[in-house]
């Protein structure tokens, strides 16, 4: 039972209805990640009614007072499970696949989510193609983007045959210091 008050002290709203006031609630699912750090806040809203629909409606009645209360208090809207998006905690160039290709391969990426002011901070990104030599040949991505997956097609038609490279940058995704992350990987065209 969830009570505002403390049964060994006897101070605050104690029950003493002779009535069924049940309480349940849940938390989760959560995504825990091993040896990382999670915030996960929990929060209930309890009011009391004289029926159990009077408790729900007067839940209700004061749900949109503490999301705003929230809001201004620790910077990020409330959003319900469906609407959220997966959580993106690291900076990753994959490998591209197929591996050799001919002529197009498709290059998988991921750009975290970077918080500063309280809300979620695009980044600006680029993919680029280098020869054996190290010379740039293409430009896949060159833009702001915001956290999350992303796939690329590269096509290589009017290339040779050999090896590439192909580097992701993004400038601070893991840090607000403004550091570049930089992943590079292999790839091989053979026509």
């Amino acid at each position: 039972m969830w009570f505002s008050g403390d049964p060994v002290i006897d101070v605050g709203w104690i029950c003493t209805e002779n009535r069924d006031v049940r309480g349940t609630g849940s938390t989760g699912p959560f995504k825990l990640i091993k040896d990382q750090e999670m915030e996960i806040l929990i929060g209930y809203e309890i009011d009391r009614g004289t029926t159990p629909l009077g408790g729900i409606t007067a839940v209700r009645a004061v749900s949109d007072e503490v999301q705003t209360f929230y809001e201004n208090n620790f910077g990020y809207p409330i959003v319900s499970v469906e609407d959220e998006q997966p959580v993106v905690s690291s900076f990753m160039l994959e490998q591209n696949y197929p591996n050799p290709f001919n002529p197009t391969t498709k290059i998988k990426f991921t750009i975290p989510v970077v918080i500063a002011s309280g809300a979620k901070q695009s980044q600006m990104v680029t993919l680029k193609i280098y020869d054996i030599l190290g010379n740039e040949v293409a430009t896949l991505v060159n833009e702001e983007l915001s956290p999350g997956e992303y796939e690329v097609e590269f096509n290589a038609t009017k290339f040779t045959s050999g090896i590439y490279f192909y580097q992701l940058s993004a400038e601070g995704p893991e840090t607000s210091s403004g550091q570049t992350m930089i992943q590079t990987k292999k790839m091989v065209l053979m026509k």
